[in-house]
């Protein structure tokens, strides 16, 4: 295990337990998220090191590397992500004239092979071995397993995607530094990341599946996130809640705190904190952040 010393954000080295919470998916070992006193950011702390976290992600159950359609479960994510493909292939269309797309942590490469089918010159990244050739023999996707973005010349692409990938990264600011060197200077990032503000983090507390220790080992909020961004040279042009996740995130939940996944319950929170996201600012379970670079 290693330790953070030093908030990613302010630089200060001040912090506060937040909450304990269990890798329900593969080692059932407890994880603290500690709180910055003065930002209020919130980190995992402290996690694995960084040779040893690929071990936490061999679950059968991290199925965003998978097309298994096996059980309602996994039928139901098949379904979802086939709406949220078109949802986000829209988004990326609305922003900007066809140009060069990268996707980080591409996985299976459903969304580029959309974005690629409609006229988008496309990259990828994923270091998972499965995930990556299942794209490339799949799709015939471009697909590096190097992670390192200084691969790429500098203002290369027009839109670079994280589709919940961020809140994997164990080094934060450096990959936003990079991130600016290698976007377009018209160009967006689109960032999605869960929010622990959310009603449905307050409701299922330790059990909330979005909190997924460790391998999440930062805990964004609006606040956050935006702030972290903004220390790197970007400015925050649009948030969009991802309405469909408080249902996904609650049924993990439901599995985690009472060992079965309630369909009903779970539609209920996500709908009572769809709901109250909509008529406050706490935020929804997840959401997209739209960054582009600040006018030097």
């Amino acid at each position: 295990m290693k330790n953070i010393l030093q908030c990613p954000i302010c630089r200060k080295k001040h912090f506060i337990p937040f909450i304990n919470c269990l890798d329900f998916s593969v080692s059932k070992e407890e994880f603290k998220i500690v709180m910055c006193i003065y930002c209020k950011f919130l980190f995992t702390n402290p996690r694995p090191t960084d040779n040893n976290l690929p071990k936490y992600y061999l679950s059968e159950d991290y199925i965003s590397h998978t097309n298994s359609t096996k059980g309602v479960f996994s039928l139901l994510y098949q379904k979802a992500r086939e709406f949220t493909l078109r949802k986000k292939l829209y988004l990326v269309n609305k922003l900007s004239k066809r140009g060069r797309l990268l996707d980080i942590g591409c996985g299976t490469g459903e969304f580029l092979n959309i974005c690629n089918k409609n006229s988008w010159i496309t990259n990828g990244i994923e270091p998972s071995d499965i995930a990556r050739n299942q794209a490339i023999n799949k799709y015939n996707l471009e697909v590096n397993k190097n992670t390192d973005l200084l691969q790429f010349d500098r203002n290369s692409f027009d839109i670079i995607t994280m589709w919940h990938v961020l809140e994997h990264i164990s080094k934060l600011n450096e990959t936003i530094k990079h991130l600016y060197q290698i976007l377009d200077y018209n160009g967006k990032i689109i960032i999605a990341v869960p929010n622990y503000k959310s009603w449905d983090a307050s409701y299922y507390k330790e059990f909330w599946a979005a909190y997924d220790v460790p391998i999440h080992l930062w805990h964004f909020s609006k606040n956050t996130i935006t702030t972290i961004f903004k220390n790197n040279g970007f400015y925050l042009s649009k948030t969009k809640g991802m309405i469909l996740d408080s249902f996904y995130v609650s049924l993990l939940s439901e599995k985690y705190k009472y060992g079965k996944m309630n369909f009903i319950a779970a539609f209920i929170i996500g709908f009572i904190s769809n709901i109250i996201a909509f008529i406050s600012n706490r935020g929804y379970s997840s959401s997209i952040y739209i960054f582009k670079k600040k006018k030097i």
